[in-house]
């Protein structure tokens, strides 16, 4: 058995250190909001009724709901248009691919704040300003290209002999697509639309630029609560959030596997 070098070694322990730098304040966050002493360290008990407060706030539960369809509407938008433009870029070759694909997946080489008010002062510009709108706009632009990715992957697994067994027994292209292709791959569809949701609910910065007055979204009511309470119901809304994205990225994982989701 050959030993491990001191470079290997080095590598592992800075990979530990960062894992623990990115889980300390999950962990964190996860221990206040049992914590009956709130945010005083260590905790000396354990109760759910900052739960229980964070799950009753009407507040809350309007953010909730105003995410969700946002969530909804976003990952719907998304994916219709990522699953033609994948079609195109999977089944065809011409000029200019690659400048298109590098064009749809653009928003990821982008910091989200940085994008967020590029997109408000254009809508400013063109008169829209903040809105509902621009808010949905934002939100699909923000994920269709994690939709863009996880469809071409599956496509990718898709045989095209399929599809053209289907043309020549005389099935068209919106047949063939609807009985052939879409069936093929739906865990695919699912989880695009799943991780699409979760990043469109957990979004801050974009809600924060273009949410309209009434229309204000579950994390911009969290980081104003946050701003003037001090207590653990907002740690308490966090980690059921947390729970929550951790279940949906075990569901992905199960349906499609995350790294075949997020390779490149």
């Amino acid at each position: 058995m050959t030993r491990p070098d001191l470079g290997t070694i080095a590598l592992r322990f800075f990979t530990l250190l960062m894992m623990a730098f990115l889980i300390f304040p999950i962990a964190v966050t996860l221990v206040v909001a049992v914590n009956p002493r709130e945010f005083i360290l260590p905790p000396n008990g354990f109760t759910l009724d900052w739960f229980k407060a964070a799950w009753s706030s009407k507040t809350f539960l309007r953010g909730m709901g105003v995410s969700l369809v946002l969530g909804l509407v976003a990952a719907t938008l998304a994916n219709a248009l990522a699953l033609p433009a994948a079609m195109a870029l999977v089944r065809n070759d011409f000029r200019g691919k690659g400048a298109v694909n590098l064009v749809l997946m653009s928003p990821l080489l982008i910091p989200t704040t940085i994008f967020s008010l590029a997109l408000y002062i254009w809508f400013v510009r063109v008169g829209y300003g903040s809105g509902l709108v621009p808010l949905l706009v934002g939100h699909t632009i923000h994920v269709m290209p994690y939709a863009l990715r996880i469809l071409t992957a599956s496509l990718h697994n898709l045989d095209p002999s399929y599809e053209e067994a289907a043309r020549n027994v005389g099935a068209g292209r919106t047949r063939t697509l609807f009985s052939i292709t879409l069936p093929v791959i739906r865990t695919g569809l699912i989880s695009s639309f799943a991780l699409c949701f979760i990043l469109s609910w957990n979004d801050f910065p974009i809600s924060v630029f273009l949410a309209p007055p009434g229309w204000t979204p579950l994390p911009v009511e969290l980081f104003s609560y946050i701003k003037f309470q001090y207590d653990a119901v907002a740690a308490a809304l966090a980690g059921s959030l947390i729970l929550l994205s951790a279940l949906a990225m075990v569901i992905i994982d199960r349906l499609a596997g995350l790294r075949r989701v997020l390779r490149s």
